[in-house]
């Protein structure tokens, strides 16, 4: 991409960057507790449009209109605002439900052993990813014995 680009590529590209801008000035509006729950999608007619994380924040952000509004317009009056309007935003009701997490494959017992003998030629760094790797193969090896062993003492209990 260009330094300036034109036509519509350019358009949604300068509309990115001052939007981006306000969103820095819009949290600088609000506290904290609310910076990553709501996001400025539009300013202009007098009116603020905003997307909210749920519900809770569209409440949130009518209990707290006023103050918002007034610190707006002390801030930009060439783009004063009167009211805010809110929504949840809409991609979090369509994404797809989470997929099951598959089953850990087999783990050979083998190999946090195998890891933990190539540490001594690694560059530190790598060595403590590597060791601490092999402890991660260790307690993945520990939970599917005690699952195993869970689930035989189960059947043993049912006959």
């Amino acid at each position: 991409m260009t330094q300036n680009p034109s036509g519509p590529i350019g358009e949604v590209c300068r509309r990115g960057t001052l939007l981006r801008e306000r969103q820095m000035d819009w949290n600088a509006l609000l506290p904290l507790e609310a910076q990553d729950h709501t996001w400025l999608v539009d300013w202009s007619g007098g009116v603020l449009s905003v997307l909210c994380q749920s519900p809770v924040w569209i409440s949130w952000l009518r209990r707290n209109e006023k103050n918002i509004l007034k610190q707006w317009n002390s801030r930009f009056p060439k783009t004063p605002a009167q009211q805010i309007t809110a929504s949840v935003r809409p991609w979090s009701y369509r994404l797809p439900p989470p997929a099951k997490i598959p089953k850990a494959p087999y783990i050979s017992a083998a190999a946090p052993e195998a890891l933990r003998a190539v540490t001594d030629q690694m560059p530190q760094a790598i060595a403590v990813a590597l060791k601490r790797l092999a402890a991660t193969l260790d307690s993945l090896q520990a939970e599917a014995v005690a699952s195993a062993s869970a689930k035989e003492k189960g059947a043993r209990l049912s006959e």
